[in-house]
C-alpha cells in the first residue's frame, strides 16, 4: 500500500522506513486499493496523522504520536484502520477482505491536490470539533472518531455527487479477492 505523505509528514518518518521499498504491481480495482494520502498536522501540540484512501476518501485519524511511534507508522495505520473498519459497521467478511489484502505501507511524496483538499477539510473539521466540544485531543478514541469522519458526504472532482466515503469502501472491499475464503474453498475441494 502507497502512502503518499506530504513533505512535511515524510521529513518525521525515519530513514529506515522511508527505504523499505516494497513495488507495488496492481492494476484495476487493486490499484484503487493501494493508494492513500496522509498529512502531519499539530492540534492541541499533539502530533497527528490524516490518511485519506484516494478512490473512497476513507479518513483515519491517528492521533498524538510519539517520535517512536513514526518508525511503527505501519502498525499504527493497520491498527485504526481495521478498527475504523468494524466502529463504521462493515460487515465482518469485508473487514477480513481489508485484512488479507493489507499490504505493508511504502511511502512517497507524490500528491493529489483534490485529495490533499480533502484531507485539509477534514483537518479543520477536527480542530473545530475538538474546540467547539472542548475536547482533548488525547482523549479521543481514534476508531470511532475515524469512523465519523468517514460517514459524512464528500465532494470529489471530477464527480457531480456526493459519495459517502465509508459506504464507497464497503463497495471497493467487495470488489477485491478475499484471499482466505479462497484457499478455504480450495481446501474444501481436496
Amino acid at each position: 500500500m502507497i502512502l503518499h505523505c506530504t513533505k512535511k509528514l515524510y521529513a518525521k518518518l525515519p530513514e529506515k522506513v522511508k527505504a523499505i521499498q516494497h513495488p507495488a504491481t496492481a492494476i484495476g480495482i487493486q490499484a484503487q486499493w493501494l493508494n492513500w494520502h496522509a498529512n502531519l498536522i499539530t492540534i492541541q501540540r499533539r502530533q497527528c496523522v490524516i490518511a485519506v484512501h484516494d478512490a473512497t476518501r476513507f479518513t483515519l485519524f491517528i492521533p498524538c504520536l510519539t517520535k517512536k511511534d513514526f518508525a511503527n507508522l505501519d502498525w499504527h495505520f493497520n491498527d485504526v484502520f481495521i478498527n475504523t473498519l468494524l466502529k463504521s459497521d462493515i460487515p465482518p467478511e469485508l473487514v477480513n477482505v481489508a485484512t488479507t489484502n493489507y499490504q505493508p505501507l511504502t511511502f512517497d511524496t507524490n500528491c493529489n491536490r483534490s485529495v490533499q483538499g480533502t484531507m485539509n477539510q477534514v483537518a479543520q473539521e477536527i480542530d473545530y470539533g475538538l474546540y467547539y466540544k472542548s475536547t482533548s485531543v488525547a482523549d479521543i478514541n481514534p476508531y470511532r472518531y475515524s469512523a465519523d469522519l468517514s460517514h459524512r458526504p464528500c465532494s470529489v472532482k471530477g464527480q457531480k455527487d456526493y459519495i459517502w466515503p465509508d459506504r464507497e469502501m464497503a463497495q471497493l472491499l467487495q470488489k477485491l479477492p478475499n484471499t482466505d475464503a479462497d484457499s478455504a474453498a480450495s481446501m474444501n475441494l481436496h
